[in-house]
């Protein structure tokens, strides 16, 4: 299996800085002036990132910039974790017989 496109992808100094900043909610008229960047560069910046890494969102940057900034073990953790199986349904309540009936008033 090959690797991701995604994953060897780095983010740019700038990207990192602009994806943190999304991370930790900020808007983008907040970003402009955290970065002293108009707002129209911000857009920009973020329609860069979505095309490069094929992300539809914010919430999906922030998520990116979350796994990139997390320690390679924690890393490793979540990638094994998407390969367990399944976790086996819980077991239903058996359904009552229709010959059962409930006191009513």
């Amino acid at each position: 299996m090959s690797p991701d496109p995604k994953d060897s992808i780095t983010p740019t100094p700038r990207e990192r800085e602009l994806m943190m900043l999304i991370a930790r909610g900020l808007q983008n008229k907040n970003i402009a002036y955290e970065l002293k960047i108009s707002e129209n560069t911000v857009r920009a910046h973020i329609g860069n990132i979505m095309r490069k890494y094929r992300l539809q969102n914010r919430t999906q940057i922030a998520i990116a910039f979350a796994l990139h900034a997390a320690p390679l073990s924690l890393r490793r953790n979540l990638a094994r974790a998407d390969r367990r199986p399944p976790a086996p349904k819980p077991a239903q309540a058996p359904a009552q017989s229709p010959g059962v009936q409930t006191a009513t008033d």
